[in-house]
């Protein structure tokens, strides 16, 4: 059972903040992983089920595998992103849409719901997984009445129009990014929480940490930096080390001794230079490209 008191752990950001950051993240999938020639997807070792993965004669046959260790779990979906929690809300980044509930995904995305999600909420700290049902869920939104009350309702009305009604959640944190997180979540159509057991989520766990194995090592997302050098100033160096933070623009103006006008006309600039439409994007786009960034001598 989830215990009332996780939900008031984050203090979510007010539901006009939360829906003027349009947090849209980048969505790929099977054809954006780069894989190893086969004679060298095995060097160093692999745990089992990612040597499975990585044999398989196609993006279909990878699929098919997936499906089927869900079924036999019981599980229909696994869904698998990053997020970032900042100013105290959590803020999608990307996610891999190869396994997961499409219809879930199309809902949960277009109504902002990463914000609201009662589970994200609920989840342990440790990265131990949370057992949860619709009906948990309910009972727990029903125990809060604010501003989000009817963002939460639409979020558990997502979840029955996409026939999902329990499943595991559990997040771990990034080793190199400081509030980053993937959130892996397997989702079945069964009621009730009673028929998770230890060793379903036991044998949960392998799976979802075996995705996570599979994908990390391959994503290379299209569209993201890292295809060479990026120029800024050194303003703007500045400003990206107190965005990376979490720090608002106004604290940013404050402690870089700037005005608003400044940091908006920088951000905006950032937000060109790395393609990002908003500073969840920017965060996410800094955080996983691989480019180095020369400093340009301000103008």
């Amino acid at each position: 059972m989830i215990p009332s008191t996780l939900f008031h752990r984050a203090s979510p950001a007010s539901a006009s903040e939360a829906q003027s950051c349009d947090p849209v993240p980048q969505f790929y999938t099977e054809e954006h992983l780069y894989l190893p020639r086969s004679a060298l997807r095995h060097a160093g070792g692999v745990p089992a089920i990612v040597g499975v993965l990585l044999d398989a004669p196609s993006t279909e046959a990878r699929t098919a595998l997936v499906r089927g260790m869900l079924h036999a779990l019981d599980f229909d979906w696994l869904g698998y992103g990053t997020v970032a929690y900042m100013r105290g809300h959590w803020w999608p980044l990307s996610f891999f849409t190869a396994y997961a509930n499409p219809e879930w995904t199309k809902r949960y995305f277009a109504h902002n719901c990463c914000g609201v999600d009662l589970r994200q909420q609920g989840v342990p700290a440790s990265s131990l997984p949370l057992a949860w049902d619709v009906a948990q869920l309910e009972a727990l939104a029903a125990e809060v009445s604010d501003e989000l009350s009817d963002a939460r309702q639409r979020f558990l009305d997502d979840l029955y129009a996409s026939g999902i009604r329990s499943g595991l959640l559990f997040r771990l944190a990034s080793p190199t990014h400081v509030n980053q997180h993937t959130v892996i979540s397997l989702l079945s159509r069964r009621p009730g929480s009673g028929w998770i057991s230890d060793s379903v989520i036991g044998q949960g766990l392998i799976l979802g940490l075996s995705v996570h194995e599979y994908v990390s090592r391959h994503t290379r997302i299209v569209g993201a930096p890292g295809t060479g050098r990026i120029e800024i100033s050194a303003t703007q160096q500045d400003i990206l080390q107190h965005l990376l933070q979490g720090r608002s623009d106004k604290e940013i103006a404050n402690r870089l001794d700037l005005s608003s006008h400044t940091v908006d006309y920088h951000m905006r600039q950032l937000r060109r230079r790395f393609a990002a439409r908003n500073r969840v994007q920017l965060v996410n786009a800094v955080q996983q490209g691989d480019s180095d960034f020369g400093v340009l001598s301000e103008i």
